[in-house]
Formats: C-alpha cells, structure tokens, sequence
C-alpha cells in the first residue's frame, strides 16, 4: 500500500504539473491572438488557435483524471450519500464504481482506435499528427480506469470489512477538510444555509 501511495502522489504531481503547464500556455496563447489582431499589428499567425485546442484538451482531460484520483469528480451521489455507512451503502458504492470502470474501459479502447486511425496532420501544424491530439483520450482514461480499479477493491474490502474502509477514508477527508481553508468556508456557509432554513420549516 506504501509503494501504491507514493506512485499515486508521483502521477498526481506529473498530472497537475502538465495540466498547470498546458494551462499557462493556453493563457499566453490567448493573449497572442487578441494581440495580432490589433490593426497596427501585421502578424496574424494561423496556429495559434490549433496549439490552444491541442493544450487546451490535454489540459482539461488530465484534470478530469486527476479529479478522478482525489475523488473530486462530479457523481451523482444521492443514493450512496443517503445510504452512506450501511451495507446498502456499500453494495451501492460497489454497482457504481464497477460502472464508471466499464465507462472508462470504453472510452479507453475507443480512444486508442481512434487514435490508430488519426494518421492526418492538423490543418496548421503540418508537422503534428492528429493522433496527438486525440491520445489524450485513452492516456486519461487509463488513469481513471486505474484509479477507479482502486476504488472498486477499496468498496469490495469495505464490504469484507463490514465498514472499516469507509470509516478510515471518511476520517481522512475530515482531517483534509480540517487543512483545507475553502472546504472549511464552503462547510461553515453549508451550515449556515441549513440553520436559516430549519427555523422556516
């Protein structure tokens, strides 16, 4: 488990560094094309807005898989949260999780097909194959599938464990929110919220 955690911190810091980096490419690129399109500026280059594309995709689907990784990915969890604790609880968190891998399985194998089949160059970037663009595809979701693999045998021990593993990761979130200024203020606003509606009801 030590040897699993430290590998998730690694790919968790190589994904965010990327993401981050691809971001302030996008931002600078941005700037460069609102800037040439000034009339006293002649230079009007046509890759910019191919290169914001490319970095902008790799960006947002590495941090789809890094959402994934913390578990800050959107879910619809109504019935899990309602269930939370129990054993329908957990045979839920299970049906949901196996779910998501099979989503993620799929797109995986799609994306490398298409993939395979994106021999083409890119309309400005003659030199980059489209195939690039689209590998960001099956690179995240063989994170998430990854990531989420590891959730599916967390929500199968909970089960054999009667609970255990939802207790210690709930009492990891807790000490995280503790750290945390924003899901601190975002929890003190929560119950605010809830206090001023109670005294209506």
């Amino acid at each position: 488990m030590k040897y699993w955690n430290k590998f998730e911190n690694i790919v968790g810091v190589l994904m965010r560094g990327i993401a981050s980096v691809c971001l302030g490419i996008v931002f600078a690129l941005f700037i460069l094309n609102i800037a040439t399109r000034l009339p006293f500026i002649t230079y009007n280059p046509k890759w910019i807005d191919e290169t914001i594309q490319f970095f902008l995709v790799w960006m947002i689907f590495l941090g789809s898989a890094e959402l994934v990784r913390t578990r800050g990915h959107f879910v619809v969890d109504i019935l899990t949260d309602h269930f939370h604790g129990t054993a329908t609880g957990r045979v839920l968190a299970v049906i949901s999780t196996a779910l998501m891998l099979v989503t993620y399985a799929v797109i995986f194998y799609f994306g490398v097909r298409l993939c395979m089949k994106s021999d083409a160059a890119m309309y400005t970037l003659h030199f980059m194959k489209k195939s690039y663009f689209y590998s960001c595809i099956p690179v995240s979701a063989f994170f998430m599938a990854l990531f989420t693999m590891r959730d599916l045998i967390l929500s199968v021990m909970d089960i054999v464990t009667h609970g255990a593993v939802t207790r210690r990761l709930d009492a990891e979130k807790a000490e995280a929110m503790k750290q945390d200024d924003d899901a601190k203020a975002i929890a003190e606003a929560a119950q605010a919220l809830k206090q001023d509606q109670d005294p209506q009801k």
